[in-house]
């Protein structure tokens, strides 16, 4: 079948002078949301919202800090609304104050339409073709090394489950993903719509009641396999997924669910009997997707080569977008088609919408001709140690002493110890800053870590890989800073670092080298190699079940004490910690700020009576919060929410099953008065 494209070329005005608009200064680019009735509901349609602060001198842009929300709200993906501009304008004016800001030092606020005149930001005139949040997906990886888009060719890809239209309020009218080629030496940028199997993604997660990330984990883990043969699919969908598409899925699903012991080495290898039934159902499942998705990427690569005749040898791989963080799929691109280097932010999902909205508008304003680079991970928020009020735990702490990489390296062959170093990173994954380290030599370790964190057992262990040293013990020799490659151990080498190997083979390692910023961490690597020859050690996130990823040292400690972790490192300072067991909190400490306009039932229900007079069931207040309707009047008509009922059955029932899935999980994590029963019986 022929593919269905839009394209649209943009040749580069060479010569052309900064936007006499973009004026020296500090910006923000702001992907949250403001609605008064999600914020009481606790609805929104951006999950794993972030705020980006921006200096720009001339045509130099610099990041100055990264804040996603998650980790100040303790709301993992953060899927909450400011209640008006008023309440996002404190919140700033909080974070500013450390750089010595305020609001009023703030140029221009872009991303979210109360906050500044969309219009001036968001460049739908240049690319009407494409939703505003696939553009700024794409941007985060294009322009986030503008030395190698300025002097390399790049395809980059947007692919992720689609678009908000909380800016974008046509982004369903657009197509919701984007491949792009440039080559800016010569004036070429060229976009045309693609496919994304995060579709798939989705749709599985809602429909397995699993994250994406375990599905992934959970299809290597079980050697139980499918024998089962399934065409491609969403090759021709841009906008509209198909009917079939749901068909051959369902169809997938129920030829597993079928299978019984009769059928094994006939239509499936075995159940293997280290998983449940159920488990290993969902990995035959899941391999196939896995195999499903890199056929889509290929497809997309494919139509680019033939039309543009690229040789994928000289141009970089760009790829940004949730399904970006599919690691195994990334390293099975670079080794089928050789691409010259591979780029992506930490913070490929939403929460580097923020990075990309800002990027999208330097490449708009500057006409591409900035200067820009997103050298690591760690732009997040920093602990103060001479701050910290070691007194408040003075029951706990054994002992403060100065850092020894050797005796670090001795702890992490002792016990997993708690890891913080400079400034926190961006993005989903630990990266050496905010991490759990142990030893990759022991099967006990990644078991001691899962039990840590309260995860299964089949949970893989990351590492992280002294860069100089990958090629001594991965098949792929490629670099991955920021933990988005699953590569293959080598087979004389994998026995020795049991704790970190997936059934397959591989493990999604971080590198790092002696340039990084995170100093001391490169150093107990170097360390821990001269006394075990092995130059990896294992890194998992710091954090707790249903938790994100910690952001402060008293939340460190609180971890640290409930897990019965006896060493900790902050910056340095090797904490000795003891008396565990006569700590009494038993769950994490609550994080800085909260968006509630509330402070006890009677005053939530008094906000309930004036938005809500009418009670809507919560159908009709997700449906009227999800589609943007922002008519807070209609909502005192009778007769209007009567209408807005009947109109949000119509609109539930008439779903496909893949929206139908995606709205069901969406509304299931906004379950807003399961949060606020907890909260007002805490």
């Amino acid at each position: 079948m022929k593919k269905k494209n839009a394209s649209k070329i943009m040749i580069r005005e060479k010569g052309k002078q900064m936007n006499k608009d973009m004026k020296n200064g500090y910006y923000l680019s702001a992907y949250v949301e403001i609605d008064q009735l999600g914020n009481i509901y606790r609805f929104a349609h951006r999950h794993d919202q972030s705020i980006a602060l921006w200096k720009v001198q001339e045509n130099k842009v610099e990041l100055i800090h990264y804040w996603e929300l998650e980790r100040l709200s303790g709301v993992k993906k953060h899927q909450y609304c400011f209640y008006d501009k008023n309440q996002f304008y404190d919140l700033m004016n909080h974070l500013l104050g450390p750089f010595g800001l305020s609001t009023d030092d703030i140029i221009e606020v872009w991303g979210t339409p109360e906050l500044g005149d969309s219009e001036s930001y968001m460049s739908l005139g240049r690319y009407p073709e494409f939703s505003y949040h696939t553009m700024c997906h794409l941007s985060s990886c294009l322009f986030m090394d503008t030395n190698i888009y300025h002097n390399e060719k790049i395809l980059g890809f947007s692919v992720d489950g689609g678009s908000d239209i909380v800016s974008d309020t046509e982004a369903y009218k657009r197509f919701p993903f984007v491949g792009c080629l440039t080559d800016y030496k010569n004036g070429q940028f060229a976009l045309e719509s693609v496919c994304s199997p995060a579709i798939l993604w989705d749709y599985m997660s809602s429909h397995f009641t699993m994250r994406e990330g375990s599905l992934m984990a959970l299809a290597s883990a079980s050697k139980s396999t499918a024998y089962y043969d399934m065409e491609d699919i969403l090759l021709n969908s841009n906008i509209k997924v198909e009917e079939n598409v749901y068909n051959k899925i369902l169809d997938l699903i129920e030829f597993v669910d079928n299978l019984t012991q009769e059928d094994e080495g006939v239509k499936f290898n075995y159940f293997d009997p280290r998983f449940s039934e159920h488990e290993n159902r969902i990995s035959m499942v899941m391999k196939i997707i896995e195999e499903m998705s890199k056929h889509i990427m290929e497809h997309n690569i494919e139509f680019f080569i033939e039309k543009y005749g690229i040789d994928t040898k000289e141009v970089y791989l760009a790829v940004a977008g949730g399904f970006a963080l599919n690691c195994p799929c990334n390293t099975h691109l670079m080794n089928k088609y050789q691409f010259k280097g591979f780029i992506a932010p930490p913070c490929v999902s939403d929460s580097g919408m923020a990075l990309g909205i800002g990027l999208y508008v330097f490449y708009d304003r500057m006409n591409g001709e900035f200067d820009f680079a997103l050298q690591d991970a760690y732009w997040g928020d920093q602990n103060d140690l001479s701050k910290f009020q070691k007194e408040d735990y003075s029951q706990f702490i054994k002992s403060v002493n100065e850092f020894d990489p050797k005796q670090a390296a001795m702890d992490i062959i002792e016990h997993p110890i708690v890891w913080i170093e400079n400034g926190a990173e961006i993005g989903p994954r630990a990266l050496g800053s905010r991490s759990l380290l142990g030893d990759p030599r022991k099967m006990e370790t990644k078991d001691v870590l899962n039990h840590i964190k309260k995860r299964q057992w089949w949970r893989p262990v990351a590492p992280i890989v002294i860069k100089d040293k990958i090629s001594e013990w991965f098949e792929d020799e490629f670099e991955s800073p920021f933990m988005l490659h699953a590569s293959k151990i080598r087979e004389d080498k994998d026995k020795e670092v049991i704790a970190i190997v997936h059934e397959d083979r591989t493990a999604r390692l971080q590198s790092i080298d002696k340039n990084t910023r995170q100093k001391k961490i490169y150093q107990v690597m170097e360390s821990f190699n001269e006394i075990t020859g092995v130059p990896i050690i294992c890194n998992t996130s710091l954090n707790d079940k249903g938790e994100p990823i910690i952001n402060n040292i008293d939340q460190a400690i609180n971890f640290a004490l409930r897990k019965n972790i006896p060493i900790m490192y902050i910056d340095g300072k090797r904490f000795e910690l003891m008396n565990h067991q006569s700590y009494d909190k038993k769950f994490p400490l609550k994080r800085n700020i909260s968006l509630k306009m509330w402070e006890d039932k009677d005053e939530y229900e008094q906000l309930v009576k004036k938005f809500n007079p009418n009670e809507l069931s919560v159908r009709a207040l997700f449906y009227y919060i999800h589609l943007k309707i922002n008519d807070i009047d209609l909502l005192q008509d009778k007769r209007e929410c009567k209408k807005l009922e009947i109109k949000s059955m119509m609109y539930f029932n008439g779903l496909s099953p893949f929206s139908k899935a995606e709205l069901s999980r969406l509304f299931n994590d906004n379950m807003y008065y399961k949060q606020l029963e907890e909260e007002f019986n805490a």
